[in-house]
């Protein structure tokens, strides 16, 4: 069993809300100014923001002492698991539901965040 440490969320919060920054810019440049379908241009997105997130993961919020082959191996497969939520819920929320492209990515970053927290303090850094 895992042992909840939020002692971090702060720093999580603050590295998740400039990886997200990244996500957004280019999600919402490639789908609006390139017409890339949706769920492609979030994919996209989020590998961009996956790579900011890493870096100030490591460095800044765990100050991780881990190998980066080690620490980066884990670290995309956590962010794959984590994209394909993400895409996930953007396909439901904007396809299925019919919900404006923003809608669907704000709820899928919201929904991905406690995924990501929790399996990058434990198994990534």
């Amino acid at each position: 069993m895992f042992k909840l440490d939020f002692s971090n969320v702060p720093r999580f919060f603050v590295a998740g809300a400039l990886a997200t920054s990244v996500h957004y810019t280019i999600l919402f440049g490639l789908y609006n100014f390139l017409d890339v379908a949706l769920v492609l241009a979030t994919s996209v997105g989020a590998l961009c923001g996956a790579i900011v997130n890493y870096l100030i993961n490591y460095f800044y919020t765990f100050d991780s002492q881990r190998r980066h082959v080690s620490a980066l191996s884990v670290f995309f497969m956590v962010a794959g698991t984590g994209m394909l939520i993400n895409a996930l819920i953007v396909a439901i929320v904007f396809h299925s539901l019919a919900l404006p492209a923003l809608v669907a990515q704000i709820t899928a970053t919201t929904m991905t965040f406690a995924w990501n927290y929790q399996a990058h303090q434990h198994w990534t850094f």
